[in-house]
């Protein structure tokens, strides 16, 4: 566990029952501010790893270069186009159909959170009487929005893996943009071999009632325990 600043964070990774572990991450600090975000890349895609590990090397790049002179926000936006277009080009260069989803929290010291996202990889802010995280951009996100299924039955619905966004298989891409207050409350960014298993009231009771070390293992082991085969990924910080 790091302690930076005000901020205890941790992260941890696990491959779960696949080959080879396609998700990447970086926790750490730039130019004031803190950043963590966790890239997932496509199972069933040539080189997903490759693609999640373009996507964190790359956004960490533009955050040690434009946050001491843009505002988070754009320094997401313009890193998620960067990330798009480089992707996109190693596709058309070795003919491949890499992917990656990507969620990424810039925080200030004052708990202000700026977060971009492309895909289902989340990012939440987790308190003792709400759980918010970004909107899933996913073909079931969208029933849940209808009214047609609702969050639990997302769960276990057999297209929930199925993106509408990713990063590097088209051209252009749509990056949602969030601002957050963490306001005593706790980060968590994770990938999908978490949220997809384990409820979000278990993700919210091991999150406030443990160390930042000690929530990402007992994270992982709930994902283990729901029968998640994915590889999952957590990054906790809280003040």
């Amino acid at each position: 566990m790091k302690r930076e600043a005000g901020l205890r964070y941790a992260a941890l990774t696990d491959t779960g029952k696949r080959k080879q572990n396609e998700d990447a991450y970086f926790a750490g600090r730039t130019n004031g501010y803190h950043l963590f975000a966790v890239a997932d890349g496509l199972g069933g895609h040539a080189c997903g790893e490759v693609a999640s590990r373009m996507a964190v090397e790359i956004l960490v790049e533009a955050a040690g270069r434009e946050l001491s002179e843009s505002e988070p926000a754009e320094m997401l936006g313009r890193a998620f186009e960067r990330i798009n277009a480089a992707i996109f080009a190693y596709n058309g260069d070795n003919a491949l159909n890499a992917g990656t989803t990507l969620s990424a929290a810039v925080v200030g010291e004052s708990g202000r959170c700026w977060i971009g996202t492309v895909g289902d990889s989340r990012t939440h802010i987790v308190t003792p009487t709400s759980v918010w995280h970004t909107r899933d951009q996913t073909y079931v996100q969208g029933l849940v929005e209808s009214g047609a299924i609702s969050p639990a039955e997302a769960m276990l619905h057999p297209r929930k893996n199925v993106l509408t966004q990713a990063l590097g298989l088209s051209a252009r891409v749509r990056v949602d943009l969030d601002i957050a207050e963490l306001a005593g409350g706790v980060l968590l960014v994770s990938s999908d071999g978490l949220h997809d298993y384990v409820p979000e009231s278990a993700i919210q009771k091991i999150v406030l009632e443990n160390a930042p070390d000690t929530a990402c293992r007992r994270l992982l082991d709930a994902a283990r325990d729901a029968a998640s085969t994915d590889n999952t990924t957590v990054i906790v910080a809280r003040a």
